[in-house]
Formats: structure tokens, C-alpha cells, sequence
């Protein structure tokens, strides 16, 4: 490996590994988890976007000490060492790959069952 390129994560490493023939998950536990999955970003992303928002607060009055407290709720949102955005989109990320590895496996069933009927009915016309 390249020291440019970063290392595979354990996702990344486990589709590889499903590319090689070395891994595999019957088809509809594949679909199944990748519809999970689906559902998994839709509500990760809903909160990402929720959380953008509580970066824009107010009600903390003019004081410096209602300010400072503003800036702290709104850094742990967007922006701050380990704030929310961040983390969510982390989580995107990993559950992204696992979706990958999971696709791999009713989409390669699904082409060998479409190449398995063009072959039937090539067979078929002879």
C-alpha cells in the first residue's frame, strides 16, 4: 500500500472480501440489511440536519456569560472538537460501507440470474 492511500476500514476490508469470493450472505439477509440500512441514513441525515440548526440559537440574552454559553451549545453542534455533525456524518459514513458489502451480494445474485436466463433462452433458440 501506497503511503498516500489510507488504510481500509473493517467495511471496506469485508467488501474486498466479498469481491474475492471470500465472504458471503445469502441474498435476502443482504437486501434486508441494506433496506435497514436505508432507513438508518434517512433518519442519521434528518438529525445531521437537525443539529446544523442548533448551531443558529438565541434566547441567551446580551450578557457575556448568555453568549458564551450560546457559543458552547452551538460549537458542540457544528464546528467544536467532537461536535454533533461531525460524529453523525462519522456514522453515515460506516453505515454507507456497510451498505456497500451488502449490495454486493443481491446485485451480484441478480446479474448471475440475469446472465443465467440470457443463457436459457440462448439455449432456447437453438
Amino acid at each position: 500500500m501506497a503511503d498516500s492511500e489510507a488504510p481500509l476500514t473493517y467495511w471496506q476490508s469485508l467488501a474486498v472480501a466479498a469481491d474475492q469470493g471470500h465472504l458471503y450472505l445469502n441474498p435476502d439477509a443482504a437486501a434486508a440489511c441494506s433496506s435497514a440500512c436505508d432507513t438508518y441514513l434517512w433518519k442519521l441525515r434528518d438529525s445531521k440536519a437537525r443539529a446544523v440548526e442548533l448551531a443558529e440559537i438565541d434566547g441567551y440574552g446580551d450578557f457575556k456569560s448568555g453568549q458564551a454559553l450560546r457559543q458552547i451549545f452551538a460549537d458542540k453542534a457544528v464546528g467544536g472538537e467532537d461536535n454533533m455533525v461531525d460524529v453523525l456524518q462519522s456514522h453515515i459514513d460506516v453505515v454507507e460501507q456497510m451498505q456497500v458489502v451488502f449490495n454486493k451480494f443481491f446485485t451480484a445474485t441478480d446479474n448471475v440470474d440475469d446472465t443465467n436466463a440470457a443463457n436459457v433462452r440462448a439455449q432456447g433458440s437453438k
